[in-house]
């Protein structure tokens, strides 16, 4: 099932007391330019042209604020997406690190069967699973 991914525009990110500075409308435009992408605050700082230290306060923000998913996705760092309107989980490709989105009517009742077998509560967060792309492993099966 075919998902748009539309994050709002800038002036979403004003509040009550909270100013839209050149910084946060940069590192906003940054995110929503490509809101599939998974950037690390590095890649956000280098493609805004800020000092990361910048970067990393307006990032914790807008995660804290709920416009941005902050998403360990291997490598030992730090991803982040713009919110979306529907929950959405990660494919990670372990040779490559190509990302693709999984939707929640893929994983079926995988929750509740979990919260069945756990006795747990889940809370709302994503599910990251890691394997091969097919491009790698087509790749893999032809170099056999």
């Amino acid at each position: 099932m075919e998902h748009r991914h539309e994050p709002p525009p800038a002036e979403a990110l004003r509040a009550p007391g909270r100013r839209i500075t050149r910084q946060r409308r940069l590192i906003w435009s940054t995110l929503v330019a490509e809101p599939d992408a998974h950037l690390s605050a590095d890649e956000i700082a280098g493609r805004a042209g800020l000092d990361p230290s910048t970067v990393y306060r307006t990032l914790d923000l807008l995660v804290r604020e709920g416009f941005v998913n902050r998403t360990d996705l291997g490598a030992g760092r730090a991803f982040y997406e713009p919110v979306q309107e529907h929950a959405h989980h990660h494919v990670v490709c372990e040779r490559c690190g190509a990302v693709a989105h999984v939707h929640d009517d893929a994983l079926g009742d995988l929750r509740a069967r979990v919260e069945r077998a756990s006795g747990y509560a889940l809370s709302a967060s994503d599910v990251s699973f890691f394997g091969l792309c097919p491009s790698c492993r087509n790749s893999g099966a032809s170099s056999r």
